[in-house]
């Protein structure tokens, strides 16, 4: 008998499918994610695809059925998001075309904040926060932050203050600052056990939600003698990081002769031909890194240093725009305290600052203009992160927090955290005593632990004097 002929083979449909995802923070095209397919009638048929450089993916030979989508990628943590999951039912071969995105501004600000974000009044601040080690976080994480709030009162008086706010990090490291204004400039860092970030400078967008991630490290202090005897002694923040970077001008070209400094660090140096610098022997962390070159505005960026790993670099700096000249007026209060502040200065018996030395510190916190300063202690944030400035008391009973003079007034800092008395760019002259002999009757300890007088107002420009 003939043998049967045997029954073709099932054709299986097959789609091929194309899609893109989208980051509606950043406004920009979610790369490196991945996409997971996950078959509903068998959990176990799981196909992933990553996204290229324009935030798109392909997959071929999918067969016919209902799948369950989710988008795998570390924005999600930084936002504080689950993995978001759709379903998608391919019904026949041929193309399929998908768009995946995440939440839009507005919505991430209700859910993160409530009603915080409603009206998109106020902003938020997220992100999570990461050892320049790439090791799991030692202890819990916080985060301060700290801006400039105009207050006008009832009898139309106009007063500014600098609040500090906090936030605690979950286990993974992701945190959210809610109520931050939008469009402001934060001062922020990051700290958990002995690791802490520098301090840095990030500017909220117009939409209110700021998203960046934190690093922190451990670094190594070394006291660098004076090689000169005005030379006052100086601590270095050192660590394994590194930085290769560029200096350009308003048009791109390369900028050579700029000064290049790191803040806090003890870091400087000059732009070489090409416009380039390189810094090793890093911190690691969130730092500021600065330029600075005749007729151009200085310019920061914030730059992370990890441990053993060369980062990148790009600043880019504005010419100076064009200004009317100062108008000066005779006899005013700053000049009359002026005069005496130089006299005093003359007569010796303390440690001076005016606004030249002011400049070339380039604090971002009152607490930062202190460090280095003869007489004085600057003891790093514990659980609030605020730094505390004090000095050693003239009875031998270790540290204690001197007595402060705001324009000349007494104001009773008893914490020592000057950090929230006033902005440091409006800091103009600080006068130091830690002898209580030797201090002005004007200016005299209350419990016998020297003082700190602090002169506010604008700064006067190199060309100004």
């Amino acid at each position: 008998m003939p043998a049967p002929k045997a029954a073709a083979p099932l054709k299986i449909p097959l789609a091929r499918v194309t899609g893109e995802v989208f980051d509606s923070v950043a406004t920009a095209p979610l790369i490196n994610a991945a996409v997971q397919w996950v078959a509903t009638d068998n959990p176990a048929d799981v196909r992933t695809v990553q996204t290229d450089s324009a935030g798109q993916f392909l997959l071929d030979s999918m067969r016919v059925g209902s799948y369950l989508v989710g988008v795998i990628h570390e924005q999600l943590d930084r936002l504080g998001l689950e993995s978001r999951v759709i379903q998608v039912n391919i019904e026949g071969s041929g193309d399929v075309s998908v768009s995946l995105g995440l939440p839009s501004v507005a919505t991430m600000l209700r859910a993160a904040c409530g009603t915080a974000g409603d009206g998109m009044d106020r902003g938020a601040f997220m992100g999570l926060v990461r050892t320049s080690r790439g090791t799991p976080l030692e202890g819990g994480a916080r985060v301060r932050v700290q801006y400039a709030e105009t207050i006008v009162s009832q009898g139309g008086g106009v007063s500014r203050r600098f609040p500090s706010r906090f936030a605690d990090a979950k286990p993974n490291g992701a945190f959210v600052l809610c109520g931050v204004p939008p469009e402001a400039t934060i001062t922020t860092r990051a700290y958990a056990g002995k690791d802490s970030s520098g301090v840095i400078e990030l500017p909220v967008p117009r939409s209110g939600l700021l998203v960046r991630d934190l690093v922190i490290a451990t670094p190594v202090r070394i006291a660098k003698a004076p090689t000169s005897p005005t030379e006052r002694p100086q601590t270095l923040l050192r660590g394994t990081g590194r930085v290769r970077g560029i200096v350009r001008d308003s048009v791109g070209q390369p900028l050579v002769g700029a000064r290049v400094t790191v803040p806090g660090t003890g870091t400087e140096g000059t732009s070489t031909g090409g416009g380039l610098f390189t810094f090793d022997s890093l911190p690691g962390g969130s730092w500021m890194v600065e330029a600075r070159a005749v007729g151009f505005e200085p310019k920061r960026v914030a730059v992370d240093f990890l441990d053993g790993v060369e980062t990148m670099a790009a600043i880019d700096m504005a010419g100076l725009a064009p200004r009317l000249d100062t108008v000066k007026v005779a006899a005013d209060r700053w000049t009359r305290e002026m005069a005496d502040f130089e006299a005093r200065k003359k007569q010796g018996g303390g440690y001076f600052m005016d606004d030249a030395q002011l400049e070339k510190r380039n604090a971002l916190f009152v607490s930062d203009i202190m460090r280095g300063t003869p007489g004085v202690t600057v003891v790093p944030g514990g659980g609030n992160g605020r730094d505390r400035v004090l000095m050693r008391g003239n009875a031998g009973t270790g540290t204690c927090a001197p007595a402060i003079y705001l324009n000349g007034m007494f104001t009773p800092v008893p914490d020592g955290q000057l950090d929230n008395l006033v902005a440091s760019a409006e800091v103009r002259g600080v006068e130091v005593y830690s002898r209580t002999g030797s201090t002005p009757p004007q200016f005299a300890s209350r419990n016998g632990c020297g003082s700190i007088v602090i002169w506010t107002g604008q700064r006067r420009r190199p060309n100004e004097r």
